[in-house]
């Protein structure tokens, strides 16, 4: 047993030593073996049988006759685990493996415990003593594999959930963890799947759970996983989103499930049913996290009057859930008067993100706020060209912000709150270019080519789950080879299979395997007429150098690029084309085309 972490639970409560709950100060007499045995039996089959609060009353009598046998204590805790106290459970489980530190079953439920707490961090390590006891039982790897994915040990949640599949094939809980790891991750299931007969044990399992579906029903637990197998697929999809709809009206409604009907309804664009039910859901329990997210989710999309909140909703959350990406040692900056101390604004999203906050920095320096600057190495030559810093901290890992005497630290969408910023006053940004004379050769040989210079990103990376939403079929390359008088100038980076085959096909300038990072690229786009991207980091890269810019977008509804009606909430010279269906390219396709030519005829001209 980890003693450190153990007295560290126990800081600030009382001694490890005589830490023994009880379930009332008037201690009864002890019951002898025999009876206290027969009445833990009754316990256990009270609980199996789904009678929770009959099982934590039983129990609470026998925490107050023997407290020091550590099934009693265990079993306290686990009773008031499933009846919803995760709280008060935390102390009698905590007695069971002091009492007993070979409880293999009470360090799983105080992991469960932790983590419904968010202590995630002690939760995986308790789970971990549970796995040092009994580390082929696979409930126990199915919960470190959710709390390391959670935590970003990605690696480390792929091996405990291809563990746990080890142990049975048919089991639904270990696919449907490695499931949620690449939704986390928006990686492909097949990156963290170690075994090829995963993916045929995976169809084995959707069908035994669609047969019982269509049969009888399933139970909620089963239902969450089937949404989110079937989710993955590009051929199922739209069975997924069908059995997402009515799993709306399933009563009583998990969190797990709600999040996965959710998910399946906002990625195939159902807005105004995903809206209907995160309200319902939000209205029954408004602190859940798993509710509040969708919440905040619908709010953002939508421009809602609580479009502001929501933003503080959403740095709230991710910050009490991702301890891995932002700094503890600090609070979050909420808009408090700093005075003369200072903030960390750093990274914590992805780039194209993070190129959409830019423009808040300099909001925050308007109001006389001191304030360092972090993201990731790709983007840091670029972010340093936003004005308004004190220090732009160059270092590849998470920074301390005590390192840098920073009282604060706040991501670049959590000063939307902190600053009280309406959607007016945003809009508008400043143009962050890099330097004119960085990157000469890359520049003058887009300078070089003859006609109008478009940048094209036709694909993102074929590892990504989503991938078959967001990128674009061949039929698009072939409509744009017909366009005459453009050079095509390549601007992705991701080895897609028909990447070659594209560049020859539109003959396209690729610098791209000679470009450092984000700034090189800047350069480049900086040079082009106009750029032509599906949803990715490059088509807000263009639209913060004011570029004309065509966004092909999935049908997932996101605030990136539509808010309420609005299609350009962030890049004035954007124009959103978006599928008309999940994966379905037909309309945008045929809308583009003439906008194109339209737009190489004018420049051609003039």
């Amino acid at each position: 047993m980890n003693r450190g972490w153990f007295k560290r639970l126990f800081a600030g409560g009382a001694n490890e030593g005589d830490h023994v709950p009880r379930a009332s100060e008037v201690r009864e007499d002890p019951l002898p073996p025999d009876r206290l045995a027969d009445e833990m039996r009754q316990v256990q089959a009270d609980l199996i049988a789904g009678r929770n609060e009959v099982a934590l009353a039983r129990v609470e009598v026998l925490a107050r006759s023997n407290p020091d046998e550590p099934e009693v204590q265990a079993h306290w805790g686990i009773s008031r685990y499933l009846t919803g106290d995760t709280a008060g459970a935390i102390d009698p489980l905590m007695a069971a493996v002091r009492l007993n530190p070979e409880n293999a079953r009470a360090y799983y439920f105080l992991s469960a415990t932790l983590a419904a707490e968010n202590r995630l961090e002690d939760a995986l390590t308790a789970v971990r003593n549970a796995l040092a006891y009994a580390p082929r039982t696979q409930s126990y790897l199915v919960l470190a594999g959710n709390l390391s994915g959670r935590l970003g040990a990605v690696e480390d949640a792929a091996r405990y959930l291809n563990d746990a599949w080890d142990l049975d094939h048919d089991a639904l809980a270990p696919l449907q963890q490695l499931e949620i790891l690449a939704q986390q991750t928006l990686k492909a299931n097949r990156v963290y799947e170690r075994s090829p007969k995963i993916a045929e044990a995976r169809r084995r399992v959707i069908n035994r759970l669609l047969a019982a579906y269509r049969k009888k029903g399933l139970d909620a637990e089963q239902l969450t996983g089937l949404i989110a197998l079937l989710s993955a697929s590009q051929e199922r999809f739209s069975l997924a989103v069908e059995i997402a709809t009515a799993a709306t009206a399933f009563e009583p409604m998990r969190r797990d499930l709600a999040q996965q009907v959710f998910l399946a309804l906002w990625a195939a664009g159902e807005r105004e049913r995903a809206l209907r039910f995160a309200e319902t859901c939000y209205e029954r329990e408004p602190d859940a996290g798993a509710y509040r997210e969708p919440m905040w989710s619908v709010w953002l999309a939508t421009g809602h009057e609580q479009w502001t909140a929501a933003w503080r909703m959403w740095t709230e959350d991710l910050y009490a859930s991702k301890p891995h990406v932002y700094p503890q040692t600090v609070p979050l900056w909420d808009g408090e008067p700093v005075g003369k101390r200072k903030i960390l604004v750093l990274q914590d999203q992805g780039i194209g993100d993070t190129i959409i906050g830019f423009r808040f920095l300099p909001l925050l320096a308007a109001r006389g706020i001191r304030f360092d600057w972090w993201v990731n190495t790709p983007l840091a030559e670029l972010a340093a060209e936003v004005p308004g810093y004190e220090n732009m901290i160059r270092v590849s890992h998470l920074p301390d912000p005590l390192d840098y005497d920073c009282a604060f630290v706040v991501p670049p969408f959590g000063l939307i709150a902190a600053l009280h910023l309406s959607r007016d006053e945003i809009r508008n940004p400043p143009v962050v270019r890099p330097p004119a004379d960085r990157a000469p050769e890359l520049r003058a040989r887009v300078r070089a080519l003859p006609g109008v210079r478009i940048g094209l990103v036709y694909g993102g990376n074929p590892q990504r789950r989503d991938d078959w939403l967001r990128s674009l079929p061949w039929a698009f390359l072939e409509m744009l080879a017909r366009i005459e008088g453009v050079s095509w100038v390549n601007l992705m980076v991701d080895d897609r299979p028909d990447k070659p085959r594209a560049i020859e096909r539109l003959k396209m300038l690729d610098l791209m395997p000679e470009v450092r990072d984000f700034a090189d690229t800047a350069c480049v786009v900086d040079e082009l007429d106009a750029v032509v991207a599906v949803d990715c980091s490059v088509a807000h890269l263009a639209g913060n150098l004011a570029k004309p810019l065509w966004v092909l977008a999935p049908t997932i509804c996101d605030w990136r690029w539509q808010v309420g009606d609005d299609t350009q909430p962030w890049w004035p010279t954007a124009r959103l084309l978006r599928s008309e269906a999940p994966g379905q390219w037909k309309r945008p396709l045929a809308e583009i085309e003439p906008e194109l030519r339209a737009f190489v005829r004018e420049r051609t001209v003039a």
